[in-house]
């Protein structure tokens, strides 16, 4: 018996002609999001997964340049500011990506004359007393491209500096927040610098007072954000800013240095005069007009190193990697660290170093408190593990500790009383810095009970 034959599956092109509209294809797109808040959809147990699903579909959207009306443009616009200042955080992520491209595809392209609007309201709603609300926008600025930004940069910057501090008010504080704002921060820089460096619209004077607010004002504010010592019932939450602060210090330092080397450039092509080996005195001119510094980089290198000799196994680690990075850059070369060639030994340029085990780290960053630019900074975080609750880390910090202070010849008793008057400063310098944090300070009253046994 034979058996029926299949039937074959064919396949036509699909031509402008196939549809009875192209057009009404694309309004049907454009018509979902509407027709599921109708329905209202966001509502009951799978509410929070529609949105998330909207907001990639308006993602999606955009992507594929969809002719849209402008009523369905604010209406989709509406939406994923709903999501943007939605709790659940995989709600808020799917918005802001969404967010990014729509702005992209429809708002910037379109010249609507708008963009202020959009910037205005992520800007009020970094102070909203909802956290919720304050974590979106941080984030949603921060996706914002350079047209929204270029006419308010100075308030956007200043005003995420102010969102990545410490909140005054107790009952305020998210650490979250915080972190997105950091996060936040570092795209609008990038947004800004990267922009301005492609665009020739702009005169080299007046880009330098967006770089001179980058150094003065972000860096040090994120500098700052390395002392946040926040704890909750969730633990230490300060650490998800101090890691954010690393990262973002480490984007800042090449965002100046590229700038600086483009100026180098500009001045050496005006100079035509001969060739000159480099002397001391022309290497303190080029710090004079260099936006980084030996006292900017000073600064940065011992923060990033406090967090290299703290408890946490994960920021250690982190901390070690972003030093490798700065100082073996092959792409641009971050100048004028202080004492480069012994830092280069404490971290050297191998990926396979288990930077989490404290027996293996802390040996070799005790080292740096030889060297006053780096000493206070070491100690402060070297405290917390000296004095701190983990029998493990207390054991390997002391035993590193009390190996620099005996790491001297026997006969030479100056080089000793050295090390331990230098330590005893910085000890009492630890004590002013941060009168006002537990989280160092009683750790570092444990270590000074514990010198005096010594």
């Amino acid at each position: 018996m034979s058996e029926p034959k299949k039937e074959e599956a064919t396949f036509e092109t699909v031509t402008p002609s196939t549809f009875p509209s192209n057009l009404d294809k694309q309004k049907h797109v454009a018509g979902v999001v509407p027709a599921i808040e109708k329905a209202r959809l966001y509502r009951g147990k799978g509410g929070e997964i529609m949105r998330s699903a909207v907001s990639r579909f308006i993602e999606c959207i955009s992507l594929s340049h969809l002719s849209l009306s402008e009523k369905i443009k604010r209406s989709l616009l509406d939406t994923l500011n709903e999501n943007v200042r939605h709790p659940n955080s995989q709600i808020q992520n799917a918005a802001v990506n969404a967010l990014k491209h729509f702005v992209e595809a429809y708002l910037v392209a379109a010249d609507t004359g708008g963009t202020g609007d959009i910037t205005s309201k992520y800007l009020q709603m970094l102070t909203d007393p909802n956290v919720a609300i304050r974590r979106g926008s941080a984030v949603a600025l921060g996706v914002l491209p350079y047209e929204f930004l270029v006419n308010r940069w100075r308030d956007v910057l200043l005003k995420l500096c102010s969102a990545s501090a410490i909140e005054d008010n107790p009952e305020d504080r998210d650490a979250e927040a915080r972190v997105h704002a950091v996060k936040g921060l570092i795209s609008v820089c990038e947004t800004l610098t990267q922009a301005r460096k492609d665009s020739n619209i702009h005169s080299w004077e007046d880009d330098m007072s967006v770089f001179l607010l980058i150094k003065n004002e972000v860096m040090m504010s994120l500098v700052k954000a390395l002392d946040d010592y926040s704890v909750d019932n969730r633990g230490d939450v300060g650490s998800w800013v101090r890691e954010a602060a690393m990262d973002g210090l480490e984007r800042c330092i090449y965002i100046l240095c590229k700038r600086d080397s483009i100026g180098s450039t500009r001045r050496s092509d005006g100079n035509e005069s001969v060739l000159e080996l480099p002397t001391c005195d022309m290497i303190k001119n080029n710090q004079m007009d260099s936006l980084f510094d030996v006292n900017l980089a000073s600064i940065l290198v011992g923060g990033i190193c406090k967090q290299a000799v703290e408890k946490m196994d994960k920021l250690r680690e982190a901390a070690a990697k972003v030093l490798q990075r700065i100082l073996y850059n092959k792409t641009i070369y971050v100048p004028y660290i202080p004492y480069r060639e012994k830092l280069e030994k404490v971290v050297p340029n191998d990926a396979d170093l288990k930077w989490g085990v404290p027996t293996f780290s802390y040996p070799r960053f005790v080292k740096l408190l030889q060297f006053d630019c780096y000493s206070r900074s070491v100690l402060s975080g070297l405290v917390i593990s000296t004095g701190g609750l983990q029998d493990s880390l207390r054991k390997a910090s002391i035993s590193a500790l009390l190996e620099f202070l005996e790491a001297v010849e026997p006969e030479d008793l100056n080089e000793k009383r050295s090390r331990e008057s230098m330590l005893s400063a910085d000890i009492i310098g630890v004590l002013q810095q941060y009168k006002r944090c537990d989280r160092v300070i009683v750790p570092t009253l444990k270590v000074i009970s514990m010198k005096i046994c010594w």
